[in-house]
Protein backbone atom coordinates (compact mmCIF):
# COMPACT_ATOMS: atom_id res chain seq x y z
CA UNK A 1 0.00 0.00 0.00
CA UNK A 2 2.90 2.25 0.82
CA UNK A 3 4.29 1.90 -2.20
CA UNK A 4 1.65 2.54 -4.35
CA UNK A 5 0.92 5.45 -2.51
CA UNK A 6 4.49 6.89 -3.09
CA UNK A 7 4.54 6.30 -6.53
CA UNK A 8 1.28 8.10 -7.00
CA UNK A 9 3.01 10.93 -5.16
CA UNK A 10 5.63 10.96 -7.08
CA UNK A 11 3.91 11.05 -10.07
CA UNK A 12 2.01 13.61 -9.11
CA UNK A 13 4.78 16.21 -8.23
CA UNK A 14 6.15 15.72 -11.65
CA UNK A 15 3.13 16.38 -13.67
CA UNK A 16 3.68 20.38 -13.33
CA UNK A 17 0.08 21.30 -14.39
CA UNK A 18 -1.70 19.95 -11.07
CA UNK A 19 -0.12 22.95 -9.80
CA UNK A 20 -1.97 25.01 -11.77
CA UNK A 21 -5.22 24.00 -10.34
CA UNK A 22 -4.29 23.35 -6.87
CA UNK A 23 -2.99 26.68 -6.31
CA UNK A 24 -4.76 29.49 -8.92
CA UNK A 25 -8.09 27.94 -8.12
CA UNK A 26 -8.03 29.05 -4.03
CA UNK A 27 -6.39 32.11 -5.05
CA UNK A 28 -9.99 32.99 -7.35
CA UNK A 29 -12.15 31.68 -5.01
CA UNK A 30 -10.47 34.31 -1.98
CA UNK A 31 -11.25 36.86 -4.67
CA UNK A 32 -14.56 36.07 -4.72
CA UNK A 33 -15.16 36.11 -1.32
CA UNK A 34 -13.35 39.28 -0.72
CA UNK A 35 -15.55 41.29 -3.22
CA UNK A 36 -18.30 43.02 -1.48
CA UNK A 37 -20.74 42.93 -4.53
CA UNK A 38 -24.58 42.35 -4.02
CA UNK A 39 -26.18 39.51 -5.57
CA UNK A 40 -29.94 40.07 -5.81
CA UNK A 41 -31.00 37.08 -7.71
CA UNK A 42 -30.79 35.63 -3.88
CA UNK A 43 -32.51 38.47 -1.91
CA UNK A 44 -36.16 37.88 -0.81
CA UNK A 45 -36.78 41.52 -0.77
CA UNK A 46 -34.72 43.70 -3.56
CA UNK A 47 -34.73 47.46 -4.01
CA UNK A 48 -38.51 48.81 -4.05
CA UNK A 49 -36.72 52.02 -6.04
CA UNK A 50 -34.95 51.53 -9.47
CA UNK A 51 -33.09 54.41 -11.08
CA UNK A 52 -33.11 54.22 -14.68
CA UNK A 53 -30.23 55.52 -16.65
CA UNK A 54 -32.28 57.13 -19.36
CA UNK A 55 -36.22 57.11 -20.51
CA UNK A 56 -36.00 54.56 -22.97
CA UNK A 57 -34.59 51.77 -20.47
CA UNK A 58 -36.66 48.53 -20.33
CA UNK A 59 -38.12 47.97 -16.56
CA UNK A 60 -39.73 44.02 -17.51
CA UNK A 61 -36.37 42.95 -15.82
CA UNK A 62 -37.07 44.59 -12.90
CA UNK A 63 -40.33 42.41 -11.74
CA UNK A 64 -38.96 39.40 -9.29
CA UNK A 65 -41.76 36.85 -8.88
CA UNK A 66 -44.47 38.86 -10.45
CA UNK A 67 -44.21 42.29 -8.49
CA UNK A 68 -46.13 45.31 -9.90
CA UNK A 69 -43.53 48.02 -11.88
CA UNK A 70 -44.07 51.08 -12.69
CA UNK A 71 -42.56 53.07 -14.54
CA UNK A 72 -42.08 57.37 -13.49
CA UNK A 73 -41.12 59.65 -16.04
CA UNK A 74 -39.88 62.91 -13.57
CA UNK A 75 -39.39 66.06 -15.22
CA UNK A 76 -39.60 67.74 -11.83
CA UNK A 77 -36.76 66.41 -10.01
CA UNK A 78 -37.99 68.29 -6.94
CA UNK A 79 -37.75 67.52 -3.45
CA UNK A 80 -41.42 67.42 -3.66
CA UNK A 81 -41.81 65.03 -6.42
CA UNK A 82 -38.69 63.02 -4.52
CA UNK A 83 -41.09 62.83 -1.29
CA UNK A 84 -43.78 61.67 -3.54
CA UNK A 85 -42.17 58.75 -5.18
CA UNK A 86 -39.80 58.24 -1.65
CA UNK A 87 -43.62 57.32 0.16
CA UNK A 88 -45.03 55.21 -2.77
CA UNK A 89 -41.60 53.12 -2.61
CA UNK A 90 -41.81 52.60 1.18
CA UNK A 91 -45.45 51.47 0.95
CA UNK A 92 -43.67 48.10 0.05
CA UNK A 93 -46.46 47.34 -2.69
CA UNK A 94 -44.45 48.16 -5.76
CA UNK A 95 -41.39 48.37 -7.47
CA UNK A 96 -40.76 52.06 -9.17
CA UNK A 97 -38.53 52.32 -11.82
CA UNK A 98 -37.25 56.30 -12.24
CA UNK A 99 -36.19 57.87 -15.11
CA UNK A 100 -34.82 61.45 -14.69
CA UNK A 101 -36.22 63.24 -17.60
CA UNK A 102 -35.81 66.96 -15.95
CA UNK A 103 -32.86 68.10 -18.61
CA UNK A 104 -35.03 66.33 -21.70
CA UNK A 105 -37.21 68.77 -24.01
CA UNK A 106 -40.47 67.69 -23.27
CA UNK A 107 -43.24 68.00 -25.95
CA UNK A 108 -46.58 65.70 -26.22
CA UNK A 109 -45.22 63.64 -29.02
CA UNK A 110 -42.14 62.64 -26.47
CA UNK A 111 -44.45 61.25 -23.69
CA UNK A 112 -47.03 59.88 -26.31
CA UNK A 113 -44.09 57.65 -27.75
CA UNK A 114 -42.80 56.45 -25.33
CA UNK A 115 -46.26 55.02 -23.49
CA UNK A 116 -47.22 54.05 -26.47
CA UNK A 117 -43.46 51.82 -26.30
CA UNK A 118 -44.22 51.22 -22.81
CA UNK A 119 -47.64 49.62 -23.88
CA UNK A 120 -46.20 47.40 -26.35
CA UNK A 121 -42.60 46.93 -26.10
CA UNK A 122 -42.32 46.61 -22.20
CA UNK A 123 -44.29 44.88 -19.23
CA UNK A 124 -45.46 46.97 -16.57
CA UNK A 125 -48.41 47.26 -14.27
CA UNK A 126 -48.64 51.61 -15.06
CA UNK A 127 -46.93 54.71 -16.28
CA UNK A 128 -46.29 58.01 -13.92
CA UNK A 129 -45.57 61.27 -15.91
CA UNK A 130 -44.66 63.84 -13.47
CA UNK A 131 -44.37 67.01 -14.93
CA UNK A 132 -41.78 70.23 -14.51
CA UNK A 133 -44.38 72.57 -13.17
CA UNK A 134 -45.39 69.69 -10.70
CA UNK A 135 -44.34 71.45 -7.60
CA UNK A 136 -46.15 74.64 -8.58
CA UNK A 137 -49.48 73.18 -9.09
CA UNK A 138 -49.97 70.77 -5.99
CA UNK A 139 -48.93 74.32 -4.37
CA UNK A 140 -51.90 76.52 -6.38
CA UNK A 141 -54.08 73.49 -5.39
CA UNK A 142 -54.32 72.02 -8.59
CA UNK A 143 -53.77 68.22 -7.40
CA UNK A 144 -55.95 66.70 -9.98
CA UNK A 145 -53.89 68.55 -13.01
CA UNK A 146 -50.54 68.03 -11.07
CA UNK A 147 -49.57 64.65 -12.55
CA UNK A 148 -50.74 61.71 -15.09
CA UNK A 149 -51.47 58.72 -15.15
CA UNK A 150 -51.42 56.07 -17.46
CA UNK A 151 -52.70 52.58 -17.04
CA UNK A 152 -50.99 49.93 -18.93
CA UNK A 153 -51.93 46.60 -17.84
CA UNK A 154 -55.46 44.88 -16.67
CA UNK A 155 -53.75 43.69 -13.38
CA UNK A 156 -55.90 44.18 -9.96
CA UNK A 157 -52.96 45.28 -7.84
CA UNK A 158 -53.37 48.68 -9.99
CA UNK A 159 -56.37 50.09 -7.99
CA UNK A 160 -53.98 49.60 -5.17
CA UNK A 161 -51.42 51.66 -6.69
CA UNK A 162 -54.13 54.63 -7.36
CA UNK A 163 -55.04 54.88 -3.82
CA UNK A 164 -51.66 54.71 -2.66
CA UNK A 165 -51.12 57.87 -5.15
CA UNK A 166 -54.46 59.49 -4.36
CA UNK A 167 -53.92 59.33 -0.59
CA UNK A 168 -50.33 60.99 -0.89
CA UNK A 169 -51.22 63.71 -3.23
CA UNK A 170 -54.39 64.29 -0.64
CA UNK A 171 -51.92 64.54 2.03
CA UNK A 172 -49.78 67.14 0.10
CA UNK A 173 -53.12 69.01 -0.30
CA UNK A 174 -53.82 69.39 3.16
CA UNK A 175 -50.78 70.46 4.52
CA UNK A 176 -50.24 72.74 1.38
CA UNK A 177 -52.95 75.56 3.25
CA UNK A 178 -50.99 75.91 6.12
CA UNK A 179 -47.40 76.37 4.27
CA UNK A 180 -46.36 79.05 2.04
CA UNK A 181 -43.05 77.15 0.47
CA UNK A 182 -43.03 73.86 -0.98
CA UNK A 183 -40.13 72.82 1.21
CA UNK A 184 -41.67 73.72 4.01
CA UNK A 185 -44.08 71.44 2.67
CA UNK A 186 -42.12 68.56 2.66
CA UNK A 187 -40.70 69.44 6.07
CA UNK A 188 -44.19 68.96 7.20
CA UNK A 189 -44.98 65.71 5.60
CA UNK A 190 -41.95 64.49 7.10
CA UNK A 191 -42.71 65.73 10.56
CA UNK A 192 -45.85 64.04 9.98
CA UNK A 193 -44.13 60.64 8.56
CA UNK A 194 -42.21 60.51 11.80
CA UNK A 195 -45.25 60.19 13.99
CA UNK A 196 -46.29 57.77 12.30
CA UNK A 197 -45.91 54.20 13.90
CA UNK A 198 -43.30 52.60 12.25
CA UNK A 199 -44.09 49.17 10.34
CA UNK A 200 -42.06 46.18 11.88
CA UNK A 201 -41.51 43.00 10.11
CA UNK A 202 -41.29 39.36 11.98
CA UNK A 203 -39.91 36.72 10.22
CA UNK A 204 -40.54 33.60 11.06
CA UNK A 205 -38.83 30.51 10.28
CA UNK A 206 -39.94 26.85 10.48
CA UNK A 207 -37.46 23.51 10.45
CA UNK A 208 -37.41 23.94 7.22
CA UNK A 209 -36.95 27.17 6.40
CA UNK A 210 -34.40 29.30 6.72
CA UNK A 211 -34.37 33.17 7.16
CA UNK A 212 -30.91 35.02 6.31
CA UNK A 213 -30.48 38.14 6.29
CA UNK A 214 -29.28 40.86 3.13
CA UNK A 215 -25.61 40.42 4.64
CA UNK A 216 -25.95 36.66 4.79
CA UNK A 217 -27.31 36.41 1.48
CA UNK A 218 -24.61 38.19 -0.54
CA UNK A 219 -22.31 35.80 2.12
CA UNK A 220 -23.96 32.45 0.73
CA UNK A 221 -23.82 34.02 -3.34
CA UNK A 222 -20.31 34.30 -2.88
CA UNK A 223 -19.38 31.74 -0.73
CA UNK A 224 -21.60 29.73 -4.18
CA UNK A 225 -19.07 31.15 -6.50
CA UNK A 226 -16.14 30.24 -4.63
CA UNK A 227 -17.49 26.71 -4.18
CA UNK A 228 -17.33 26.89 -7.86
CA UNK A 229 -13.85 27.91 -8.79
CA UNK A 230 -12.95 25.41 -5.71
CA UNK A 231 -15.01 22.29 -7.14
CA UNK A 232 -13.06 22.86 -10.54
CA UNK A 233 -9.41 22.45 -8.85
CA UNK A 234 -10.61 19.34 -6.89
CA UNK A 235 -11.80 17.62 -10.00
CA UNK A 236 -8.82 18.63 -11.70
CA UNK A 237 -6.71 17.16 -9.05
CA UNK A 238 -9.01 13.95 -9.03
CA UNK A 239 -8.53 13.85 -12.53
CA UNK A 240 -5.08 13.64 -12.54
CA UNK A 241 -4.71 11.05 -10.09
CA UNK A 242 -6.85 9.08 -12.45
CA UNK A 243 -3.83 9.56 -15.36
CA UNK A 244 -1.62 7.92 -13.65
CA UNK A 245 -4.29 4.98 -13.12
CA UNK A 246 -4.65 5.51 -16.79
CA UNK A 247 -1.24 4.70 -17.78
CA UNK A 248 -0.27 2.33 -15.20
CA UNK A 249 -2.97 0.31 -17.08
CA UNK A 250 -2.07 0.81 -20.19
CA UNK A 251 1.76 0.11 -19.25
CA UNK A 252 0.73 -3.23 -17.83
CA UNK A 253 1.68 -1.80 -14.11
CA UNK A 254 -2.01 -3.11 -12.97
CA UNK A 255 -1.74 -6.30 -14.28
CA UNK A 256 1.90 -6.49 -12.43
CA UNK A 257 0.21 -5.87 -8.94
CA UNK A 258 -2.38 -8.28 -9.42
CA UNK A 259 -0.35 -11.14 -10.37
CA UNK A 260 1.35 -9.63 -6.61
CA UNK A 261 -1.80 -10.58 -5.14
CA UNK A 262 -2.57 -7.21 -4.33
CA UNK A 263 -6.72 -6.66 -4.56
CA UNK A 264 -8.35 -4.14 -7.17
CA UNK A 265 -9.32 -2.41 -3.76
CA UNK A 266 -6.07 -2.32 -2.07
CA UNK A 267 -5.12 -0.34 -5.30
CA UNK A 268 -8.13 1.81 -5.82
CA UNK A 269 -7.74 2.69 -2.18
CA UNK A 270 -4.14 3.70 -2.46
CA UNK A 271 -5.31 5.80 -5.27
CA UNK A 272 -8.03 7.21 -3.12
CA UNK A 273 -5.10 8.05 -0.41
CA UNK A 274 -3.38 9.96 -2.90
CA UNK A 275 -6.70 11.74 -4.07
CA UNK A 276 -7.06 12.63 0.28
CA UNK A 277 -3.41 13.87 0.44
CA UNK A 278 -4.05 16.51 -2.63
CA UNK A 279 -7.36 17.22 -1.03
CA UNK A 280 -5.14 18.49 2.40
CA UNK A 281 -2.81 20.12 0.37
CA UNK A 282 -5.28 21.82 -1.82
CA UNK A 283 -7.79 22.54 1.41
CA UNK A 284 -3.42 23.78 3.21
CA UNK A 285 -3.33 26.15 0.78
CA UNK A 286 -6.88 27.85 0.72
CA UNK A 287 -6.39 28.16 4.58
CA UNK A 288 -3.28 30.30 3.55
CA UNK A 289 -5.02 32.71 1.06
CA UNK A 290 -7.99 32.56 3.82
CA UNK A 291 -5.99 34.88 6.28
CA UNK A 292 -6.40 37.85 3.53
CA UNK A 293 -10.19 37.50 4.16
CA UNK A 294 -11.90 38.63 7.24
CA UNK A 295 -13.49 36.23 8.69
CA UNK A 296 -16.22 37.93 10.36
CA UNK A 297 -17.40 38.77 7.06
CA UNK A 298 -17.61 35.59 5.33
CA UNK A 299 -20.12 34.44 8.75
CA UNK A 300 -17.83 31.28 9.71
CA UNK A 301 -14.69 31.16 11.87
CA UNK A 302 -11.64 29.55 9.93
CA UNK A 303 -11.72 26.50 10.94
CA UNK A 304 -15.37 25.62 9.72
CA UNK A 305 -14.76 27.41 6.56
CA UNK A 306 -11.94 24.56 5.57
CA UNK A 307 -14.02 21.85 6.78
CA UNK A 308 -16.09 22.63 4.37
CA UNK A 309 -13.73 23.01 1.75
CA UNK A 310 -12.33 19.53 2.96
CA UNK A 311 -15.06 17.52 2.56
CA UNK A 312 -16.50 18.60 -0.65
CA UNK A 313 -12.92 18.62 -2.00
CA UNK A 314 -12.39 15.01 -1.28
CA UNK A 315 -16.10 14.24 -3.02
CA UNK A 316 -14.82 15.83 -6.44
CA UNK A 317 -11.86 14.19 -6.07
CA UNK A 318 -12.48 11.03 -5.33
CA UNK A 319 -15.75 11.17 -7.61
CA UNK A 320 -13.70 12.58 -11.23
CA UNK A 321 -10.73 10.07 -10.46
CA UNK A 322 -13.51 7.23 -10.76
CA UNK A 323 -15.25 8.56 -13.84
CA UNK A 324 -12.03 9.09 -15.49
CA UNK A 325 -10.58 5.80 -14.56
CA UNK A 326 -13.97 3.80 -15.81
CA UNK A 327 -13.52 6.05 -18.81
CA UNK A 328 -9.60 4.55 -19.36
CA UNK A 329 -8.84 7.55 -21.79
CA UNK A 330 -7.09 10.83 -20.81
CA UNK A 331 -9.08 12.86 -23.47
CA UNK A 332 -12.60 11.17 -22.60
CA UNK A 333 -11.94 11.46 -18.78
CA UNK A 334 -10.64 15.26 -19.07
CA UNK A 335 -13.88 16.01 -21.35
CA UNK A 336 -16.03 14.20 -18.50
CA UNK A 337 -14.23 15.52 -15.53
CA UNK A 338 -15.13 19.43 -17.09
CA UNK A 339 -18.71 18.29 -17.53
CA UNK A 340 -18.96 16.74 -14.10
CA UNK A 341 -17.81 20.75 -12.81
CA UNK A 342 -19.95 22.43 -15.18
CA UNK A 343 -23.22 20.21 -14.69
CA UNK A 344 -22.68 19.74 -11.17
CA UNK A 345 -22.39 23.79 -10.73
CA UNK A 346 -25.30 24.05 -12.85
CA UNK A 347 -27.83 21.84 -11.07
CA UNK A 348 -26.68 22.75 -7.35
CA UNK A 349 -27.68 25.84 -7.51
CA UNK A 350 -24.01 27.94 -6.93
CA UNK A 351 -24.73 30.24 -9.60
CA UNK A 352 -28.48 30.93 -8.72
CA UNK A 353 -30.99 29.46 -6.99
CA UNK A 354 -33.38 26.75 -7.59
CA UNK A 355 -35.83 27.34 -4.91
CA UNK A 356 -38.85 28.36 -7.74
CA UNK A 357 -37.52 25.39 -9.99
CA UNK A 358 -39.70 21.95 -11.32
CA UNK A 359 -39.82 19.56 -8.92
CA UNK A 360 -37.24 17.79 -11.49
CA UNK A 361 -34.81 19.92 -11.17
CA UNK A 362 -35.20 19.85 -7.50
CA UNK A 363 -34.50 15.94 -7.57
CA UNK A 364 -31.18 16.46 -10.05
CA UNK A 365 -30.13 19.59 -7.41
CA UNK A 366 -30.26 16.99 -4.58
CA UNK A 367 -28.17 14.25 -6.12
CA UNK A 368 -25.46 17.21 -6.57
CA UNK A 369 -22.68 17.43 -3.75
CA UNK A 370 -22.50 21.12 -3.72
CA UNK A 371 -26.11 21.52 -2.79
CA UNK A 372 -25.72 20.36 0.20
CA UNK A 373 -22.42 22.21 1.03
CA UNK A 374 -24.16 25.48 0.39
CA UNK A 375 -27.54 24.13 2.63
CA UNK A 376 -24.99 23.41 4.94
CA UNK A 377 -23.44 27.21 4.81
CA UNK A 378 -26.78 28.24 5.48
CA UNK A 379 -27.05 26.13 8.19
CA UNK A 380 -23.89 27.35 9.73
CA UNK A 381 -25.60 30.95 9.16
CA UNK A 382 -28.15 30.54 11.38
CA UNK A 383 -26.53 28.40 14.17
CA UNK A 384 -27.86 24.90 13.32
CA UNK A 385 -25.79 22.14 14.90
CA UNK A 386 -27.26 19.81 13.32
CA UNK A 387 -24.68 21.02 10.21
CA UNK A 388 -21.96 18.83 10.79
CA UNK A 389 -23.88 15.93 11.02
CA UNK A 390 -25.44 16.37 7.99
CA UNK A 391 -22.01 16.83 5.84
CA UNK A 392 -20.44 13.79 7.57
CA UNK A 393 -22.99 11.57 6.43
CA UNK A 394 -23.12 13.25 2.67
CA UNK A 395 -19.84 12.86 2.43
CA UNK A 396 -19.22 9.45 3.78
CA UNK A 397 -22.00 8.25 1.13
CA UNK A 398 -20.52 9.73 -1.79
CA UNK A 399 -17.43 7.96 -0.71
CA UNK A 400 -18.45 4.87 0.62
CA UNK A 401 -20.37 4.70 -3.19
CA UNK A 402 -16.97 6.20 -4.95
CA UNK A 403 -15.10 3.69 -3.64
CA UNK A 404 -16.97 0.54 -3.93
CA UNK A 405 -18.11 1.41 -7.57
CA UNK A 406 -14.30 2.63 -8.35
CA UNK A 407 -12.95 -1.14 -6.78
CA UNK A 408 -16.24 -2.94 -8.74
CA UNK A 409 -15.38 -1.34 -11.83
CA UNK A 410 -11.75 -1.93 -11.69
CA UNK A 411 -12.48 -5.70 -11.82
CA UNK A 412 -14.58 -5.32 -14.66
CA UNK A 413 -12.11 -3.37 -16.84
CA UNK A 414 -9.77 -6.12 -16.00
CA UNK A 415 -11.91 -9.24 -16.62
CA UNK A 416 -12.83 -7.56 -20.22
CA UNK A 417 -9.05 -7.24 -20.88
CA UNK A 418 -8.22 -10.93 -19.52
CA UNK A 419 -11.34 -12.17 -21.78
CA UNK A 420 -13.34 -13.71 -18.23
CA UNK A 421 -16.86 -14.15 -18.52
Amino acid sequence: MKALIKSSLKLLIRTKIIWLFIVIMPVLSTVILKSNSEYTAYMDELSRLVELDSADEKVAYNAEKGDYVVKIYDASKSEMSEYLIDRLAESGMFILCRADISGEEITDDYIKDHIEFDGNEDRMGAALYIPADFSDKVMDGKISEALIMYVLSDDARTECFESELTLQLSRMDSVRAYVSEESELVEGLKTIDEKTPEKDVIAVSTNKARKLTAEQTNQKAQMGYAFSFLTLGFVFAGFFVANGVIKEQKNGVFTRVNLSKTSALTYFTSKFVSVFIVSLVMTGIVGACSFMLEMNELGMNRVTFLILIFMMGLIFSSLSMFVAIMLNDVFSASIASFTLWCMSSLFSGLYFPLDDANSAIKIISSLMPQKWFLDGTEMIFVGDNKVFGMLICITAAYLIITLSLGSIGLKVRRSTEWGVS
